[in-house]
């Protein structure tokens, strides 16, 4: 079976030396740190693909390769299972291995295996891979008929706020796309799954019986909308720099980003969230619990003797613990590692395991938490007569979406759940509820 492992740091160039008819070989300079590299089932490098790695850290500056290294991954895994070869291209389309893998995603959506917004980000990342190895002479074509794909030229109609001015552009793609249902009440991708009142309030009864961590970390998720990634790497120097909103004494606004205080924002951008009072004075208190020290004592002794802690680890650990160094995590395992969010995840399950024995329709995922908090703040500045506009700015900037399509969804969402429309403040009451019941 074809596999990933994770690199040392990579460095973009080094110095070959000579000594006493040894070889040696000593970075330099430009360090790209950690890279995905793809072996085949029997152990042989995949120069390709691998080098296909190098350049999209190295040359592209992409921050975030596990998208495009599952893809290839898989890609090459169907290959296998199915005696192909990556640079053979029949002249009929359907024996072609692009086209056979397409059909293999298709199938996979069709069992419910695979999520089609999944199956789409895949085939385009073997599309975009094989424009590369054209591009670099890996793959040389000689006539159409050998292609791995046909380009095509599509016409998007826009649904933004801009879309008086030009209601349709044009973009390059090929025909091996996957096309992703655009409603969101289909089956084949998932819907925004908010919390109702009342499943709001069936898990307020059941917080205090989870641990103090996933406690705090539901409820940081409610109450600002940061993703479980961001939530699972939130450190001190996050919370130092938190200040009061001035339209109103009760929230507080914190910035956060890898480079200025190691939260690991999704496309490692800065951005401002908001949090309560409420829930920012009740982090404060658990930062200094004695639960929460005898944690963090833990993990500074791996810290003081780094290089012995980390052996027979992997890499991506390794790397969490050195930022380590940098910012204290809020967030501790009670082995004093830096909590991940597969942890949380984890823990989550167990709970709503717990929930669902007697509520058997709660099936909401961690992230459900995050589409709480936009579509209730959402509705609540469009209840204080903020103009729509203005409202979905200020939510997309809040939750970091990358294109105001995704902030888009939650104003639809509301416009065909006219009851659902509850006033935020029901989150504070909520909040307020849990808390006070921890502290009695």
């Amino acid at each position: 079976m074809a596999f990933l492992i994770n690199s040392s740091d990579v460095f973009k160039e080094a110095n070959l030396s000579v000594s006493n008819g040894q070889c040696s070989v000593e970075p330099t300079t430009d360090n790209i740190g950690s890279l995905p590299t793809l072996f085949s089932e029997h152990g042989e490098f995949n120069h390709q693909a691998n080098s296909y790695f190098f350049y999209q850290k190295a040359a592209k500056g992409a921050i975030d390769l596990q998208p495009c290294a599952q893809a290839l991954k898989d890609y090459y895994q169907f290959l296998e299972d199915n005696n192909l070869q990556w640079n053979v291209f029949p002249p009929v389309k359907r024996l072609k291995p692009t086209y056979l893998f397409r059909s293999h995603l298709l199938k996979l959506v069709k069992k419910g295996e695979l999520a089609h917004s999944t199956a789409s980000v895949r085939m385009n990342q073997i599309v975009n891979y094989y424009k590369w190895l054209m591009h670099d002479g890996y793959l040389k074509i000689k006539n159409e008929k050998e292609a791995p794909f046909k380009m095509e030229f599509v016409s998007i109609q826009r649904t933004d706020m801009l879309a008086h001015t030009a209601p349709s552009f044009t973009v390059e793609t090929s025909d091996l796309r996957i096309k992703v249902p655009r409603d969101s009440d289909s089956k084949n991708i998932r819907p925004l799954t908010p919390l109702s009142q009342d499943d709001l309030s069936i898990l307020t009864s059941y917080l205090p019986f989870a641990s103090e961590e996933l406690r705090l970390q539901v409820l940081i998720s409610i109450d600002t909308g940061l993703r479980i990634q961001e939530i699972a790497t939130l450190t001190l120097d996050a919370l130092d720099i938190a200040k009061p909103l001035a339209e109103s004494k009760h929230r507080y606004e914190i910035a956060v980003s890898p480079h200025r205080n190691g939260v690991q924002t999704k496309y490692g951008k800065e951005r401002t969230i908001e949090i309560s009072k409420t829930l920012l004075d009740e982090l404060d208190a658990y930062r200094t619990s004695n639960r929460r020290l005898k944690r963090v004592n833990k993990l500074n002794a791996k810290l003081d003797n780094l290089e012995e802690s980390t052996k027979g680890l992997s890499h991506e650990m390794v790397e969490t613990l050195e930022l380590c160094l940098n910012h204290e995590p809020l967030f501790v395992s009670e082995q004093g590692n830096p909590v991940s969010p597969k942890s949380t995840e984890a823990r989550w399950s167990e709970l709503r395991k717990k929930i669902k024995q007697a509520h058997p329709a709660f099936e909401h995922r961690f992230h459900d938490f995050r589409s709480t908090y936009g579509t209730y703040r959402l509705n609540d500045l469009l209840e204080a007569r903020l103009p729509v506009v203005e409202s979905m700015e200020l939510l997309m900037s809040w939750m970091g979406h990358k294109n105001e399509s995704t902030t888009w969804k939650y104003l639809r969402y509301l416009k065909r759940k006219e009851a659902f429309k509850v006033k935020f403040g029901i989150l504070d009451s909520i909040m307020h509820e849990v808390l006070e019941g921890g502290n009695e």
